[in-house]
């Protein structure tokens, strides 16, 4: 099974995986006991900026919004 993701979406998603790559590395040379390699910390970034390029760029499925609507100046063709 082949899975198609539009190239908008694959840039998206691999910027989130860079930042949080970047996060938890960030934090496994922290000098603070508690942070060390804090995972929580590193995915919740990576959904958050995941998010906030969605919103942005509007990476969302926009297949169908083109065709359900008609055309605003459309005219029926039983209109006498």
């Amino acid at each position: 099974m082949t899975v198609y993701i539009e190239p908008l979406g694959a840039a998206i998603l691999l910027m989130g995986i860079v930042v949080g790559c970047i996060v938890y590395r960030h934090t496994r040379v922290s000098s603070a006991p508690a942070s060390r390699g804090d995972i929580v910390g590193s995915i919740a970034s990576a959904v958050a900026v995941i998010t906030a390029l969605v919103l942005l760029l509007g990476g969302g499925n926009n297949t169908t919004t083109g065709s359900d609507r008609p055309a605003s100046g459309a005219t029926s063709g039983t209109a006498k």
